[in-house]
């Protein structure tokens, strides 16, 4: 009886002392992942924003072509000029912000992998410093402040999330610096994605119509001539576009819920890709005008 009773208390002891450890490491490995959705998603803007900027110039471009007839194409390309220098400008400029946010990503993580107890990770109080430099031009470009005030309060109140985390304390100083800075910036991204993205939109539209008009229905309509060999899959390629402009709209929801991934990090919550099917969207987003272009070409 004895025997059983000692046997039943090793068994309950064992089994708490592993449940124990089974916690312990889940909490250590929970403080380890503080970037991946933050890198995806920087990877995944850049990329959009390379399709927008290819978008822009050629779609310009092709409206260029239509008008040379105009009364003064010589003052005409050179405003046109102007203009798409303009928001080629605005995008480049964006996407080295958004390097920026990566890089920032990309050496927090550094600093929770340090094995350096007091590393004060340099490298991250500079990209910190970088990016508040910033937000205020950011915000107060056009002379007007694009925060409300509620956002302005909801990102105060950021600082406070750290105190209660489970990080480690050089993780945990870098946080409670950093949690209003770059809650700051990916409220302001996010204004920035809504721009671009509607651009993109306006642009991928146009060209998709075109595409329409001059790969599948001209051709078609066109009894005189055969069929080209590629009509059926540029109809195909139009069907297909159908369906993902749509995906575009996931840019949008991604930087908003980037926002509340920073937020789990400052608790002290693991990021485990929250965002992987949202950039999934955008990638493919990228893909298929890219597909749409080179149809386009080789017709």
């Amino acid at each position: 009886m004895r025997t059983s009773k000692m046997r039943s208390f090793l068994f309950s002891t064992i089994f708490l002392l592993l449940s124990s450890g089974c916690a312990t490491t889940q909490t250590i490995q929970q403080g380890k992942d503080l970037s991946t959705s933050g890198i995806a998603y920087a990877d995944a803007v850049n990329a959009l924003l390379d399709v927008t900027n290819d978008r822009v110039i050629d779609f310009d471009t092709a409206e260029l072509v239509k008008s040379r007839r105009g009364p003064n194409p010589k003052e005409m390309i050179i405003q046109k000029n102007q203009a798409v220098a303009d928001v080629v400008g605005e995008i480049r400029q964006f996407q080295a912000q958004t390097k920026l946010l990566k890089a920032y990503f990309q050496n927090l993580q550094a600093l929770a992998d340090s094995p350096v107890k007091d590393d004060v990770g340099g490298a991250v109080q500079s990209l910190s410093d970088s990016i508040s430099k910033l937000n205020k031009a950011l915000d107060g470009q056009g002379g007007k402040e694009k925060l409300s005030a509620d956002q302005k309060k909801q990102i105060g109140a950021l600082g406070g999330l750290v105190a209660g985390s489970i990080q480690a304390e050089k993780v945990k100083r870098a946080l409670a610096r950093d949690a209003e800075i770059i809650g700051a910036y990916l409220a302001l991204q996010e204004l920035q994605i809504k721009n671009i993205s509607d651009i993109l939109q306006d642009r991928f539209n146009a060209e998709n119509d075109l595409f329409l008009n001059q790969s599948v229905i001209a051709p078609y309509a066109d009894q005189s001539k055969p069929l080209p060999d590629k009509w059926a899959a540029n109809r195909k390629q139009w069907f297909k576009t159908q369906f993902v402009s749509q995906q575009l709209n996931t840019a949008r929801e991604a930087a908003k819920h980037l926002r509340g991934v920073w937020v789990d990090i400052l608790q002290g919550k693991s990021d485990v890709n929250s965002l992987r099917s949202m950039i999934s969207d955008v990638n493919e987003f990228v893909t298929t005008i890219q597909a749409l272009e080179a149809a386009s070409k080789a017709k």
